[in-house]
């Protein structure tokens, strides 16, 4: 069975685990929005998907294979902010850490960089929030496996609206 990472800004590490990896119930809209609840598989996440059911963050990597996808307006945890690739040539563990780490803080911070004076408040409602990562293991990178995803949120506080706006 396939596997991804996830690290958050807690050290957190997270291996998605295909098969069910890449089963998507939810309802989603024309745009592509949750609009019903439903399993998301960890390699079918879409920017702006609202989650819940991560595991919480530590300092050991771990396996996740699906999480709940909810509408952003429902209570959630995490949210997906940018969908990016791995550009290593070999895996390593570290390596892929790094670059998504370096890849996630670049995305973060051209998201802040595009808020203005509308978006204020509703960044001080995402004030104690943090960043957590899925990333490619060394099973699923064999597969192909490049994409990692940036996402915000915390595993202490739920939301009821898109970090995106």
């Amino acid at each position: 069975m396939l596997k991804r990472l996830v690290a958050g800004g807690l050290g957190l590490g997270v291996a998605a685990w295909a098969g069910i990896a890449g089963v998507d119930s939810t309802t989603r809209d024309d745009a592509g929005q949750i609009t019903v609840q439903g399993d998301l598989g960890a390699f079918v996440t879409q920017l702006g998907d609202c989650v819940n059911d991560m595991p919480e963050a530590s300092s050991e990597v771990v396996g996740v294979s699906t999480v709940t996808g909810v509408p952003c307006d429902q209570p959630h945890h995490w949210q997906v902010i940018h969908k990016g690739e791995i550009t290593l040539e070999e895996f390593s563990e570290s390596g892929v850490l790094r670059e998504t780490e370096i890849l996630c803080e670049s995305a973060l911070e051209e998201i802040f960089d595009s808020f203005d004076e509308v978006d204020l408040d509703r960044m001080t409602r995402f004030k104690n929030a943090y960043e957590n990562f899925l990333f490619p293991s060394a099973e699923s990178w064999v597969e192909g496996d490049r994409t990692v995803d940036c996402m915000i949120g915390s595993d202490e506080e739920t939301y009821t609206e898109s970090f995106l706006g």
